[in-house]
């Protein structure tokens, strides 16, 4: 991230209604390359991400809000209590001038609050109203709750997928569904806005976890529509094809391979890991051997994995240029040397826990940098800056955020 004179999206207001992660995601990148994001929080309590990790029993333990600072940094914090009258008026009267507004309230709760989209299209006709959702607008469970490990990756059929064939399988990553379900919402807002270029009025975009879940694993689902015929599931050692399998090392880690053009892989990769007798083996010659006795093999392979360290395997893997990898932990995935040459991981000089790092936005755009990271807002840190350039003074500011209503 460097700095940028003329910000690509300089020219664009946004507002975000919005909680938790996937809506939040699809923000902060507009929010990367210059837009003004202006985040409008309900009193006291902020957006619920801000305190989440305190809250959820299980999830890495620290007094910084790493969810919240992720998705939030580079925005402006705005508190309103939106069920005061007046403080729906004020935000009707910020809207009125704003390219996109980005929600994903239940569709109950825009309705109650009047922020669905032909409410806000009668304030502002040119917006690009971008709603996200758990399981989509239509249908019997429209109004249902919806978070990425149910919406996403249960519905998806995911996790029926990688679920062990004995045991029980780990809780996804948090928010590992909604950030790719972000960036969805992210395109569409672009769709929109260059819709709007084109027909000068604005529209509705949408998507939902539903949605991304399926088209994530949109191969096997079609595999489904086509009445293809799925294969049962196999313990480890009568897997289906060795190149799948995680490969334990001497040293207690995990070595990653994904040989998909086996006619060309397969001997480099024998070479490297000195099994040059497996080639000439007629159990093991050409695929349709290597099929027919993957048991075999799979020991085989395993067995001659075990004997070294994981870095001796990845010098030699590296040398016969054959694709692999170690199973990072989280320590080595934070402070992977490529995704810091390729600015995925970027600094963040924050005012409370002082130089720190960042996870960024996935993509690039030449000739548009984006904007040093900086700080998620403090809630309600920008009301009075924000407020007072729409004309609202002192008093009619703390009328505005007054929870007691």
């Amino acid at each position: 991230m460097t700095t940028d004179k003329n910000p690509l999206f300089s020219n664009l207001r946004v507002i975000e209604l919005a909680s938790m992660i996937l809506a939040p995601s699809a923000a902060v990148i507009l929010a990367d390359y210059g837009a003004e994001v202006i985040k409008v929080e309900p009193p006291k309590t902020g957006d619920l991400n801000r305190n989440w990790h305190r809250k959820i029993n299980g999830l890495p333990i620290s007094d910084m809000a790493y969810g919240f600072e992720v998705d939030n940094r580079n925005k402006k914090s705005v508190v309103l209590n939106l069920k005061s009258a007046d403080a729906y008026a004020a935000l009707c009267k910020i809207i009125s001038g704003a390219d996109v507004l980005i929600t994903n309230y239940r569709l109950k709760a825009l309705d109650k609050l009047k922020l669905d989209y032909e409410s806000i299209r009668a304030i502002n006709p040119r917006i690009i109203y971008a709603l996200a959702t758990g399981f989509g607008e239509e249908g019997e469970e429209a109004h249902k709750p919806g978070y990425d490990t149910v919406s996403y990756w249960s519905r998806s059929g995911i996790e029926h997928q990688i679920f062990p064939y004995e045991g029980w399988l780990a809780q996804f990553p948090y928010g590992s569904g909604d950030h790719p379900s972000g960036m969805a919402l992210f395109g569409s807002i672009m769709t929109g806005l260059y819709q709007r270029e084109k027909t000068g009025e604005g529209c509705k975009v949408s998507t939902s976890l539903l949605a991304n879940g399926a088209w994530s694993n949109a191969v096997m689902l079609q595999a489904q529509l086509a009445g293809a015929q799925f294969r049962e599931k196999r313990p480890r050692e009568n897997a289906y094809n060795f190149i799948s399998l995680h490969y334990p090392t001497s040293d207690d880690r995990l070595l990653k391979m994904s040989m998909v053009n086996t006619a060309k892989d397969w001997r480099p990769f024998c070479n490297a890991i000195d099994r040059n007798d497996l080639p000439e083996d007629a159990r093991f010659c050409d695929n349709e051997a290597r099929i027919a006795n993957m048991p075999t093999l799979i020991k085989e392979v395993s067995e001659t994995i075990l004997k070294q360290p994981v870095a001796h395997w990845l010098q030699k893997l590296e040398q016969a240029d054959v694709p692999h990898t170690v199973v990072s932990n989280y320590e080595e995935a934070a402070n992977d040397k490529q995704k810091e040459a390729n600015d995925i991981i970027v600094p963040l000089d924050h005012p409370e826990h002082g130089l720190i790092r960042t996870v960024n936005s996935p993509f690039k755009v030449s000739g548009a940098d984006k904007l040093p990271a900086k700080a998620a807002p403090k809630l309600g840190e920008h009301t009075e800056e924000v407020l007072k350039r729409f004309g609202f003074n002192d008093e009619e500011i703390a009328d505005l955020t007054d929870d007691s209503i």
